[in-house]
């Protein structure tokens, strides 16, 4: 079940690549650490797997993105998580929860772009539960 969402989630952001006009895709190394994309440079997905056995996905709208320093900008939004988690019977759980992502961006080529993101969030299904998430990540915009 897991590889079917995560392939599905692959193919949806692909499909939604091809169609927009700045679209980066990367990684993003933390946890969770999987791969990443930004379409438009204001909707960031992921599709990333936990060292503690869970399928991690989330989608954020950025509602700002501004300069800091050049060549810095920052960033700051809202977005929701899903989280398959495994357990000892081989079965599937689903935690279901928000986030606020806040980051930086370097776009150290016009095409290559480094970003440190911080996302504080809440679970809300199946318990409410304070969540935090973190990373680093290189992106290629194409």
């Amino acid at each position: 079940m897991k590889r079917i969402i995560v392939v599905l989630v692959l193919a949806a952001v692909i499909a939604t690549g091809s169609v927009a006009a700045d679209t980066g895709v990367g990684v993003i190394l933390g946890d969770p650490t999987g791969i990443s994309a930004l379409f438009g440079n204001r909707v960031a997905v992921a599709a990333a797997w936990s060292l503690n056995s869970y399928v991690h996905l989330h989608a954020d709208l950025w509602l700002l993105n501004r300069p800091l320093v050049d060549p810095l900008s920052w960033y700051f939004g809202v977005g929701g998580t899903v989280q398959i988690l495994g357990n000892e019977e081989d079965s599937d759980d689903l935690r279901l929860g928000a986030r606020i992502p806040f980051g930086i961006q370097w776009y150290v080529l016009p095409r290559l772009e480094l970003f440190a993101e911080l996302a504080p969030g809440i679970s809300v299904i199946p318990e409410t539960d304070a969540d935090i998430d973190g990373g680093i990540g290189l992106r290629y915009h194409f």
